[in-house]
Parts: structure tokens; C-alpha cells; sequence
């Protein structure tokens, strides 16, 4: 999803002007890489989710919470302890890294005033929420990194947080036009939209194919002729501006089918119209949108992989038990003339010695008529019956 570096920036923005100065009143963690801080300020409460699962990586507000679980975790204790009552005096980002800052004022157990911090790295599968003191020691995390899993950076309760290794690439709203063309062109044996992927800080793969779009194609960098130059020279120019003055505007593709497909700060013309842009007021109810119908989605596909294990469980049990039966019925197939025999044989023991290949008995049961029954010569008359 196209949650990248700049596309945080215009959320962080209408984060800081919106809940910046809330207390925070409550701490709830829905799932184990899932929180929610329920902020109070003079206009209400507001619900700001903050997410680290892999698959979709998010922070912003929303309108209904998840379900909270009954028993909190350790870690939802802890974050409790350090956060309730907090106010929240700053929401920044690391330039356009995908690194968000939550500043809290906080108070501790003696009632001393402490700063703290909760850090939001949304990084696929290396998401993560970090609680850190003022002096960036970690408290705690939603996922521990140990040296077993990272050799480069740890994140465990002690140490000093350490920002995620530098990419290298351009900050477009410090960097000059000029200066992000030079490097582009350096990168003369990629295609335009890979160059922009690998040089620019904070765009995703939909915008780097979406600059080549308006520069007419996405042809390698070496044989772009002078009108596309100036093209992406006006493109460059105009997305600058844009983040500068926090012009973006809050997008969501949806499909024919109208289900939520992509979203974006800016208008997505690669697309055609096989996708429809919707334009939103906020960006925040941009993304609460697009994941509640992609979680929806989500958990229904859960629930019905679980419900087809129990099924799969149960029919894989039931089937063992018939097969057991079946394999026990097929050997007490004759069990009636087997019980017959074993009774009379049972009866006649006074007359029946051991040695004896067969014994012929008088059966009751068939009006006192001979009947031989095959006998093991090993065995006593009470063995075989």
C-alpha cells in the first residue's frame, strides 16, 4: 500500500494541527502489533489507532475502535502506566522517512514530570511501535528485536533507540529540482520510474509510476528527449510545491465494483478509467475508509480459513473413529457363532481336556445335535473358549 514517506508527511500534519495538546484517557491494545489511544480534548474524544502488522502498517484516526480484549497483555499494562493522563505536546516525522514521533508529557510513580516518546516505524514487515524515554532509552515494544533476529539494530527494553539505517536518497523538500535531475540522470540505465524509486526519499511505487505516466512514458533516463526533460522538470516542481504548502489532496482509487483499491495525496491518472478517484476531507478518513473495508475483507477471509480447519479437524477425526469401527466390526463378523461356541465349551469343561485338537459338544441350541469346534491343543478348555 502506498502509505510511503510523503504521503506521512500530509498525514502527520493534519495529525499534529489535530490532536496535538489531547490527554490521553485511555490505552486499549486490540491485537498483539495493534494499539489505540483515546485522546480528550476540549472538542471531544478522538480514537488514534496505531498499527505494526505487517500487511498493513498504519497510524491515524478512526471512528469505531476494534473490539478490546477482556484480559490486557503485559505490554497494554505498561503502556497504561506510562501514558495514562499524558498529554501529547508534538507529533513529528524524520524528514520523509516513514518514522512518526508521538511526544508525550508525561508524569512518573513519585509524581515527577518525565518526557516521553512513542515511535511509530511503519516498515512492512519491520513495522514496529516503540515507548522511549526522553533520553531515547526503550521501555518496551510491540516487537522485541534481539540479536538473534537483527545484528544491525536491536530493539529491546534498556537500550538507546537507534533510528533505522539512512537509505540515502534525496529529501525533495530540501533538495533543489536541480540537484534531484543530476542524480536522475546519473541513474541513466533505469527506467524513469525506478530512478525516482531509488534516488527520492518517501515515494512509493505508485508515484514513481505515476511521474513517468505524466512525463509521457516510462522509458529508461538515457534516451529521454528534451520534452520529457522539461515535463518532468514542471512534475518535479509541481510535487514539491505541493508538499511544501501541504496541497495534497486526500484520494481514494475505488474499482468497478466500488471496493477500495489504492489511495494517494495526489490525483492517479495511470489507471485510466478502470478505477475511480474519490476525493475525501481529511486524510485520516481517507485511511480509516480504505482499512475498514480491507479489514473487513480480511478478517472474513480469517474466519472462514478457521472455520474450515475446525471443519477439516473434525472430518479428519471423525473419519479415523469409522475406519477404527469398520476394522473392528469387520473382525467380529462372526461374533454371535463365536459367543455360541465359546458358551458351550464353557459348559462342557468337566468333559474336555487340554491337548485336544477339536472338541465335539452337544449344542443346546440346535436341539442337542454334535457339533466340533476347531480347538488349540496348547491351550485349556477355558483358553479356547
Amino acid at each position: 500500500m502506498p502509505l510511503d514517506g510523503i504521503f506521512l508527511h500530509f498525514l502527520t500534519n493534519e495529525l499534529a494541527k489535530s490532536i496535538t495538546g489531547s490527554r490521553v484517557e485511555k490505552v486499549h491494545q486490540p491485537a498483539k502489533d495493534e494499539l489505540v489511544l483515546y485522546l480528550r480534548s476540549r472538542t471531544g474524544t478522538k480514537k488514534l489507532f496505531i498499527s505494526a502488522n505487517a500487511n498493513s502498517p498504519r497510524i491515524h484516526l478512526i471512528k469505531n475502535a476494534p473490539e478490546n480484549p477482556k484480559n490486557p497483555t503485559m505490554l497494554c499494562m505498561l503502556l497504561r502506566k506510562h501514558l495514562t493522563s499524558s498529554i501529547l505536546k508534538a507529533v513529528r516525522q524524520i524528514e520523509l522517512d516513514r518514522v512518526v514521533f508521538l511526544d508525550f508529557d508525561a508524569t512518573n510513580e513519585i509524581g515527577d514530570k518525565v518526557g516521553l516518546s512513542l515511535c511509530v516505524e511503519i516498515m512492512a514487515k519491520h513495522s514496529d511501535i516503540i515507548l522511549m524515554k526522553e533520553d531515547k532509552t526503550i521501555i518496551d515494544a510491540v516487537k522485541r528485536i534481539d540479536f538473534t533476529k537483527s545484528e544491525i539494530r536491536q530493539i529491546l527494553p534498556g537500550i538507546k533507540y537507534e533510528l533505522p539505517p539512512p537509505q540515502n536518497k534525496l529529501n525533495i523538500c530540501e533538495c533543489s529540482v536541480d540537484e534531484i535531475m543530476k542524480t536522475l540522470e546519473n541513474s541513466s540505465d533505469k527506467n524513469l520510474s525506478s530512478a525516482i524509486l531509488t534516488n527520492i526519499q518517501g515515494v512509493s511505487p505508485l508515484i514513481s509510476r505515476e511521474i513517468a505516466e505524466l512525463c509521457g512514458e516510462d522509458v529508461k533516463v538515457s534516451s529521454f528527449t528534451e520534452i520529457q526533460r522539461n515535463r518532468l522538470i514542471k512534475v518535479l516542481n509541481n510535487l514539491q510545491n505541493s508538499i511544501k504548502n501541504l496541497e495534497g489532496i486526500p484520494t481514494l482509487l475505488k474499482n468497478s465494483d466500488e471496493k477500495p483499491y489504492d489511495f494517494s495525496y495526489m490525483d492517479i491518472t495511470q489507471y485510466g478509467f478502470s478505477l475511480t478517484p474519490v476525493e475525501y476531507g481529511s486524510y485520516c478518513e481517507l485511511l480509516d475508509e480504505f482499512y475498514r473495508e480491507r479489514d473487513t475483507i480480511n478478517r472474513t477471509r480469517q474466519r472462514c480459513a478457521d472455520i474450515m480447519k475446525v471443519l477439516s479437524n473434525a472430518t479428519s477425526r471423525i473419519s479415523k473413529k469409522l475406519n477404527l469401527q469398520r476394522a473392528e466390526l469387520s473382525k467380529s463378523i462372526n461374533r454371535e457363532e463365536l459367543r455360541i461356541k465359546a458358551e458351550l465349551i464353557n459348559a462342557n469343561q468337566h468333559s474336555l481336556s487340554k491337548g485336544s485338537c477339536f472338541y465335539d459338544i452337544e449344542n443346546y441350541y440346535d436341539e442337542n445335535r454334535l457339533i466340533r469346534i476347531a480347538a488349540n491343543p496348547a491351550l485349556s478348555p477355558a483358553a479356547n473358549s
